[in-house]
């Protein structure tokens, strides 16, 4: 008998030819020719590492989207992992998805392309070199964009564990930390999927890349591509081995060429030319980012908020083009959004604090807030925008700790008239 060890290659959410919402064009089309390398580097990675499948759950391209360009691309990347003996397992998603008027059903893809396209679960044997089975792939496939039906109910329990089985799917594990930021499509629980039997379960669909549980693996790879950014951090797939004793290990490969980053920058109190300013926005940014300035190829969004002897000037959208079209090289940054709204004149918070008025109650209880986290976790709403539900409790505090900084300024300059 031969080995028996299996390695496969994990990835998700690509979305090549999505829609970017990005104002300019030329960063549109830097985004989405960036989409195609990190696809390829994925193809470059399975083949590498001697993969004996690639894993694909589902939303590949966008459907309204795909253009004929991208298509070729797909089948070209298709036919090299042909070339290298690697099974691709396709399982298709809401934007992707595999009914009859949809793009996906319609490519004719290589022999090595297995697509499952349907709701109803389907199996395909993974053979090694020498033709014998290793493992078997089970998925199941979105037949329309908007699948509301829980399709892991559907997987068949596993009853041959001769070799190990893994699911490939596209769904929302419901009770996960990142459910409030996705579409319910083919919601499921997570037990739903772990007393099935598999051994693996290949997920798509949520951005955020996790792992839900590592007996079964239950495993979100996160989208190939930051598009936009809240989609910020390293991004990739994750390469998985099996050992001949069903023992799982699993890598996470970087393979975006361009990464989100969003950062706040507070310390602008001293900047009262234009020179000081940009010392500090690039050293606050230096100490944030530290090695990633050099090894990555950044898009940044950054923030500044605060006091600042400027804010007249930054509230000028010429001036904030000006300083956007100086800082991007002195970053090496691939493209950078600038946003000074949260800006204010500089003020002296001493002054206010124990006047007898709203504005010092205010500003004591802000001040108390920073320092106390139960106080902080009771006064903070159940449901707050921008934060995933059902996180830790330490990741609430951080959250609303973003919130607090610079909120003592803030409040003075909105209930202070500022003096000329």
């Amino acid at each position: 008998m031969g080995e028996r060890r299996i390695k496969f290659l994990h990835l998700a959410d690509v979305h090549l030819d999505t829609v970017f919402q990005n104002r300019e064009a030329k960063m549109r089309a830097l985004l989405r020719e960036a989409g195609r390398e990190a696809f390829r580097a994925g193809v470059d990675l399975a083949l590498a590492a001697d993969c004996h499948a690639l894993l694909i759950s589902g939303d590949l391209f966008d459907n309204q989207t795909l253009s004929f360009t991208t298509e070729k691309f797909l089948l070209t990347e298709m036919q090299r992992l042909a070339q290298g003996q690697v099974q691709v397992f396709y399982a298709t998603g809401n934007h992707d998805p595999a009914g009859s008027k949809y793009r996906a059903q319609k490519i004719r893809w290589p022999n090595n392309v297995h697509i499952f396209a349907q709701r109803t679960p389907k199996a395909y044997p993974l053979l090694n070199s020498e033709g014998q089975t290793i493992a078997m792939i089970v998925g199941a496939g979105h037949e329309n964009s908007r699948e509301s039906e829980n399709l892991a109910t559907s997987f068949p329990a596993v009853q041959n564990y001769e070799v190990p089985s893994i699911a490939v799917l596209h769904a929302l594990v419901t009770g996960s930390s990142s459910e409030a930021e996705h579409e319910r499509y083919a919601p499921c629980t997570l037990l739903d999927l772990t007393e099935k039997g598999y051994v693996y379960w290949a997920l798509g669909h949520v951005h955020r890349r996790g792992i839900l549980s590592e007996s079964p693996h239950v495993v979100y790879p996160g989208n190939l591509l930051g598009r936009n950014p809240r989609e910020n951090g390293i991004k990739g797939a994750y390469l998985v081995e099996i050992d001949d004793y069903g023992q799982v290990e699993i890598d996470f490969y970087p393979l975006a060429p361009l990464c989100w980053h969003d950062l706040t920058i507070n310390n602008l109190a001293e900047a009262d030319n234009l020179e000081k300013l940009e010392q500090l926005i690039v050293r606050a940014v230096e100490v944030q980012l530290k090695d990633k300035l050099r090894e990555e190829k950044i898009l940044l969004r950054l923030k500044l908020i605060g006091p600042c002897p400027l804010y007249r000037e930054l509230a000028v959208a010429e001036n904030l083009a000006a300083l956007t079209e100086n800082l991007t090289p002195l970053l090496s940054l691939e493209y950078l959004e600038l946003n000074a709204e949260g800006v204010f004149p500089p003020l002296y918070l001493g002054r206010y604090r124990d006047e007898p008025h709203i504005l010092s109650e205010l500003l004591n209880l802000i001040s108390a807030l920073t320092g106390d986290e139960a106080k902080l976790l009771e006064l903070a709403p159940e449901r707050l925008a921008g934060c995933p539900q059902n996180i830790e409790s330490k990741e609430k505090i951080n959250y609303l700790y973003t919130l607090l900084q610079g909120l003592d300024y803030e409040a003075v300059a909105r209930l202070v008239e500022v003096e000329e």
